[in-house]
């Protein structure tokens, strides 16, 4: 899944390490004062707050609260229901209790639909998190979203898997240490070798896979209480389970983990905590079945990776900050509510010293042996010329993709003319003319979805002698059964059909030192190419043959940069506004002249380049305090595929204007650099409180706003500091308001201005994307491409229609009422289509009105305007017509929806549900609406302004 692959895990850290600090206040506070803290609940503060920004965005501010969220009591009150449920004698009255479940159940959806309506209709395309990927993301094949309804189950699961087992894990890892002095000075070993004597760390991502011993104190935790006590299975067919138990077909059984985690297979002796059990020798020695902490099977923990990092982080953080004391000599009670806890644990702290980090050698410890710096000083600096390289990935969310583009820029480096493509595309055969590198990982130990007929074709047994290959494995070893189950083949298999190692397999574990695994592979594969393609004659920079080096530009300043997102240049015919002069939210026409190999549907989208406004770029020139007319010549020092695209000088003007975005919130690591570079020590530490206080979910400026609020910046930050703070220029996306039945060379668009008082309080906000296109004229050129929209959004003649929009929400049906009008004058008959869209008056914002009322004088479409200044908007409308609606809805009409996600396509789903509730009494109106959206036949298409 998306939100827990690497790149996503890496998001999540910073607010991991955020969250923590509110923890580390909290517990200074208690050693202070000499209160002990209650180690359970305050490890489900810190992991009910951490699920709720990384995944979700939402703060339950735990720490900020003398008792539990009442999110976490109503959780707890369901959890207890559900235990106790089990256990219900028959005929008994529980009409109470269950009342009462139903009443926090209740709290819990109000929660988290709360939650996902501050989201649902906003541009989720770059949202990083897990409620922004279930928002955004659309089915591969049809194109559909999840449901609401979907979705807040989903959240409600996560909300609780996802902080209460963490917590357990957590707290019994604090218990065994408490109890176990030697287990614990060599986790403060670990950490303070990491960290030395800084007592308050800024832990990195990559850090966290260092702490070995830390991970295996979890590990062992887990073993012997696993949060997660039990899962279930059924037998497929008679069986004798274990050679002892005999089962029927169908027959069910009930796995206890701790009882498993205490078989014989884990020693003579296995109530007793020792974290050596998975020291990795014995791991490799065990049985990958005996080890179930989060369950079994694809059905296992699927974030069972997020709640390790998140453990091992803190763990380590929390003993290298202090010394826990079992003050109490407590006795270990374990509570149960569907999760394992240890009840009534609580500790005293005391604060480590600096001569609590310094640490004797471990006896039989030998001396770290020295790098030799000759070891490669005699091989090339470079390949031969014409020297290639093939990176294949087997990736389902890009983390292998990523790895072998980063090879590929470091056999770059070296002179290798490189090509990035996934296993399927050379499925047929591998190249014996240059090395091939494969980055793959397993998914539930099968291929990746890039990968299978690559597999398919190795199983079929091919002659491979020649080719030359090394194989880069990525995997997690949480998923013990199927770690580096693929990239383990591969490998097998190329030697068996005759290829040739040009260097060793390497595992690269993401729960492990995933960074140092795959430093060491990148070194290795770097030796093993200037051994074997090394040009004997490139030991040192050679002189240079000729007085003068040229490059030679072709094309415009803008090329490289449209080249990067497939973007060309097309020219803008038309130019007008839509409405009235003087009415304050412009509605802008653009009629868009394609080139002769471009097509477009109706429903698509034209995505394309903005530029910056020349008075934010002279704002953001004035506030870093730079010459807008210096020229720069810009050249990556390790070119990467997301770059700048720039092949040429460029002026300072030119930079700001058309290749970085100057109105984004900074991010923390954006702060931090800012903070960095400040000279002046009070902003240099406000900046810093910024970082550490995750700014771009709290505070409204942009980065520009941000250093002009700290003018010590001003001047103080060089040119690659600053195009590493700058973020490359991103294309917009518009809905094509035109049709190829009416016009094939020509695509119009909408543009509804963005211009509003700025969230920060500084002068206006001005839209980038949509305050570009509102400057353009007759003859003047942007950069786009046709982007097709989802399937599922077109609009055929097969069945009624009713289309619903707010403002330029209405591009794609003033498309689909061209088709229509075209299809009646061919002489087709088609069913009916109605189509509400709201505007503010008549005279105001009526967009294209005199076109659209004839196409309903030809009757092509009803049209259905509702006027806000008279106080009625579309789902008003539509609750006014709901009989109408409803007779097309039996007949199978098709309901489309485009515009505001905010308002508007909210107040259309409720008016849909009321409609439905009015005429089926007793009927469940989500779960109605929810199988339109299944069905295809509630579609949607909303975005936030930009």
């Amino acid at each position: 899944m998306p939100a827990f692959a690497l790149g996503s895990m890496r998001t999540y850290h910073p607010v991991m390490v955020r969250v923590a600090r509110r923890l580390i206040g909290s517990w200074d506070r208690a050693a202070r004062d000499g209160r002990p803290v209650d180690v359970p609940d305050d490890m489900t503060r810190m992991t009910l707050d951490t699920i709720g920004l990384a995944g979700f965005g939402y703060d339950f501010g735990s720490f900020e609260r003398a008792e539990p969220h009442p999110f976490v009591e109503s959780m707890v009150r369901c959890l207890e229901w559900s235990m106790t449920r089990l256990a219900r004698k028959p005929g008994t009255d529980h009409s109470a209790a269950d009342a009462a479940f139903q009443d926090d159940a209740g709290y819990l959806a109000q929660v988290v639909d709360d939650v996902i309506a501050a989201r649902t209709g906003t541009d989720q395309s770059e949202a990083g998190d897990l409620l922004g990927l279930m928002l955004s993301a659309r089915h591969p094949e049809d194109g559909t979203t999840l449901d609401r309804a979907n979705i807040r189950n989903q959240v409600i699961t996560f909300l609780i898997a996802g902080h209460e087992t963490t917590s357990g894990a957590m707290s019994f890892a604090l218990y065994y240490l408490a109890k176990h002095p030697t287990a614990l000075q060599l986790v403060q070993r670990e950490a303070d070798a990491l960290w030395g004597d800084t007592p308050d760390p800024e832990p990195t991502y990559d850090e966290v896979g260092r702490l070995a011993y830390t991970r295996q104190v979890l590990n062992e935790a887990l073993r012997l209480w696993p949060t997660a006590a039990a899962f279930g299975r059924h037998a497929l067919e008679d069986t004798l389970l274990g050679g002892r138990i005999p089962l029927k077909a169908g027959q069910s059984v009930t796995v206890l983990a701790p009882m498993l985690h205490r078989q014989p297979v884990w020693g003579d002796n296995p109530e007793l905590f020792d974290p050596s059990r998975f020291a990795p020798e014995a791991e490799a020695a065990r049985p990958v079945h005996a080890f179930k902490p989060f369950g079994t099977g694809e059905r296992a923990c699927i974030g069972r990776q997020f709640a390790l990092h998140e453990a091992t982080m803190l763990l380590a953080v929390l003993v290298h900050r202090y010394r826990p004391h079992d003050h109490a000599d407590y006795a270990l009670t374990v509570k149960e509510t569907l999760t394992l806890k240890p009840e009534g644990f609580t500790l005293t702290l005391t604060p480590r010293t600096p001569a609590d980090r310094v640490h004797p050698p471990l006896p039989g410890a030998l001396p770290t042996a020295a790098h030799d710096p000759h070891t490669t000083a005699a091989l090339p600096a470079r390949v031969r010329t014409g020297t290639g390289a093939l990176l294949l990935h087997g990736s389902n969310y890009g983390t292998c993709r990523g790895f072998a583009a980063q090879l590929a820029d470091e056999a770059g480096d070296i002179g290798c003319d490189t090509e990035v493509a996934a296993l399927d595309a050379y499925a047929g055969g591998l190249p014996t003319d240059r090395p091939v590198v494969i980055t793959a990982a397993s998914y539930n130990g099968r291929p990746t979805d890039d990968a299978t007929a690559f597999a398919a074709w190795l199983d079929g047994g091919p002659d491979l002698t020649g080719v030359t290959y090394a194989v880069l494995g990525v995997g997690d070893r949480n998923w013990a059964a199927t770690y580096q189950h693929f990239p383990t083949r591969v490998d097998a298999r190329l030697a068996e059909l005759g290829a040739t190692r040009l260097a060793d397999r390497a595992a690269a574990d993401a729960s492990g030192d995933l960074g140092g695994t795959v430093r060491e592979f990148t070194a290795r594969l770097r030796t093993a190419l200037l051994e074997r393609y090394g040009d004997p004659d490139a030991v040192a920079t050679p002189e240079p043959t000729a007085g003068y080096e040229v490059r030679t530009l072709t094309g415009g300043p803008l090329d490289a940069l449209a080249e990067q997102h497939g973007l060309v240049p097309m020219t803008v015919t038309e130019a007008h506004d839509l409405t009235a002069p003087g009415y304050s939210r412009t509605k802008r026409f653009l009629r868009i002249a394609l080139p002769e190999d471009v097509t477009y549907r109706t429903a698509d989208h034209l995505t394309v380049l903005p530029a910056n406004d020349p008075a934010l770029v002279a704002r953001a020139i004035t506030a870093l305090g730079v010459d807008p007319d210096t020229v720069l010549d810009i050249r990556a020092g390790r070119p990467r595929r997301d770059d700048l695209a720039v092949d040429r000088p460029l002026t300072v003007r030119q930079l700001l204007a058309h290749h970085v975005e100057l109105q984004e919130r900074p991010t923390a690591h954006q702060l931090s650099l800012l903070a960095d570079a400040n000279p002046c020590p009070p902003e240099k530490a406000s900046l810093a409180a910024l970082a550490t206080a995750g700014s771009p979910a709290g505070d409204p400026r942009t980065l520009v706003e941000i250093v002009e609020d700290h003018p010590a910046l001003r001047g103080a930050l060089d040119w690659p500091r600053l195009l590493d703070l700058l973020t490359p220029l991103k294309p917009r996306h518009y809905s094509i308001s035109s049709s190829p039945a009416a016009d094939p060379r020509h695509a119009d668009l909408m543009i509804s201005l963005l211009e509003a008082p700025a969230r920060s309080g500084k002068g206006t906000y001005r839209g980038t994307g949509s305050g570009h296109l509102a400057t353009l004229r007759p003859g003047d050129t942007l950069y786009a491409r046709v982007q097709p929209c989802r399937e599922a959004f077109r609009i055929d003649g097969s069945a009624p229609v009713v289309m619903i929009a707010a403002g330029t929400g209405l591009a794609p049906f003033r498309g689909a009422v061209a088709d229509r009008t075209a299809a009646l004058r061919s002489g087709a008959e088609l069913p009916p289509a109605l189509c509400y869209f709201g505007c503010n008056a008549a005279a105001a914002d009526y967009l294209h009105a005199e076109e659209l009322h004839a196409a309903q004088t030809a009757g092509a479409v009803s049209l259905r305007p509702a006027f806000s200044t008279a106080g009625t908007f579309v789902q008003h409308r539509i609750a006014a017509e709901a009989d109408e609606v409803w007779h097309l809805l039996e007949a199978g009409a098709r309901v489309y929806v485009c515009g505001d996600g905010a308002r508007m396509a909210p107040g259309v789903r409720e008016a849909f549900r009321a409609i439905y509730r009015d005429r089926t009494p007793g009927g469940n109106a989500e779960e109605w609406l929810n199988s339109l959206v299944a069905d295809g036949r509630f579609v949607e298409d909303v975005y936030a302004s930009s």
